[in-house]
């Protein structure tokens, strides 16, 4: 019998061929994938930042890596979602109880105006009589108020469905990253492992300094991010509740929410400043504005720097330019998108450029 002639390599037309259906499975496997991106990138973030909390757990409490998983999940699903409750139900109760003081001012009619309002020049007395002339009508009140309370109620209807729908979406979003987290937690040494493979496979050890780099970057800045949130959120509860400011856990929800944004925090002390000023007077309102400036923001210049810097080598500027860019880029997830692609870059730029300086130097 003689034996089987060795295959003959593949001829151009083949490997074009070859080329092609692997680049068309590939875009066929983006195109299914692509409504589950944003999920899987926040399954990917989350599992990157709580990793430590869950090999203590898995190693510690002896438990099979499923249940270690899942005990992962209840508490990520915990800890998203009851704070997004406690603040929905404040802010019904405020609705209720906003609807209901503009009912009793109906009933009740106008309070004399004020002093100065018929010491403006020209309009002032008229303003002043009109003021009197509806304040003591009720049926003329309502009709002048009827037609911006019908603006308002569809405004506020309006702006009601668009929250119900975004908080639906996001709830899915949630639960869906959270399944995907599940897998990513019971097999993620696995996947880290075929990652990094495929990294040095592709770019060799540079491959795998590139995937340490990209691991420590989104993890730093995952700590950078939410630890400053919850401080700032923390503190400016604190001070909320020192001053006497009503709705305390949306205005710190709030603030931790846009710890990001520069302007965020600033917006909502300087409001809750303005508010004392106008209700308790010029002390609390400095004592609003000197807490705010002093604490809560300054938390963002200190806390951030210092939690986003333990992430490696990567320059402090490249971090924050990543995160601000990455918010105009991609929103809210660019917060670690961007910083992440800036260190990769920035560590490849230093891999290319560092032989080269080098050569020329022993030249």
């Amino acid at each position: 019998m003689t034996p089987d002639a060795s295959p003959s390599p593949p001829t151009r037309l083949e490997r074009i061929l070859a080329g092609t259906l692997l680049a068309g499975l590939a875009i066929g496997c983006l195109l299914v994938l692509r409504p589950f991106v944003a999920a899987i990138l926040w399954a990917a973030i989350l599992v990157f930042a709580t990793w430590p909390v869950f090999s203590w757990l898995a190693e510690r409490l002896a438990v099979r890596r499923w249940i270690a998983a899942l005990v992962m999940i209840l508490l990520a699903f915990l800890l998203m979602v009851a704070p997004l409750t406690l603040v929905v139900a404040d802010f019904a109760d405020d609705a209720r109880r906003l609807v209901t003081a503009g009912r009793q001012l109906i009933e009740a009619g106008l309070p004399d105006p004020p002093a100065w309002l018929a010491g403006i020049p020209i309009v002032g007395a008229m303003l002043d009589a009109e003021w009197r002339r509806i304040g003591t009508d009720t049926a003329e009140l309502q009709a002048v108020i009827a037609p911006y309370a019908q603006v308002l109620g569809r405004w506020g209807f309006d702006a009601g469905v668009n929250v119900g729908l975004g908080l639906a979406q996001g709830v899915l979003e949630l639960a869906l990253a959270l399944f995907i987290a599940f897998f990513l937690y019971r097999d993620g040494d696995k996947v880290a492992g075929r990652v990094q493979g495929a990294a040095v496979r592709l770019l060799g050890a540079r491959g795998d300094r590139l995937f340490k780099v990209a691991s420590n970057t989104v993890q730093a800045v995952v700590y950078g991010v939410v630890g400053t949130a919850l401080i700032q959120g923390l503190l400016m509860l604190i001070g909320l509740t020192i001053a006497g400011v009503p709705n305390t856990l949306l205005l710190a929800f709030l603030t931790g929410v846009t710890s990001p944004l520069p302007v965020g925090p600033p917006f909502i002390w300087l409001g809750a400043a303005a508010w004392l000023y106008a209700t308790k007077g010029l002390g609390w309102a400095v004592f609003m504005i000197v807490w705010g400036a002093g604490l809560v923001s300054m938390a963002d210049n200190v806390v951030r720097p210092l939690l986003i810097s333990r992430g490696g080598t990567t320059p402090i500027v490249i971090t924050l330019l990543g995160i601000i860019g990455g918010v105009f880029a991609f929103g809210f997830l660019g917060l670690f998108l961007g910083p992440t692609l800036l260190a990769v870059g920035y560590t490849l730029l230093n891999e290319w450029t560092t032989p080269r300086a080098a050569g020329a130097a022993e030249s």
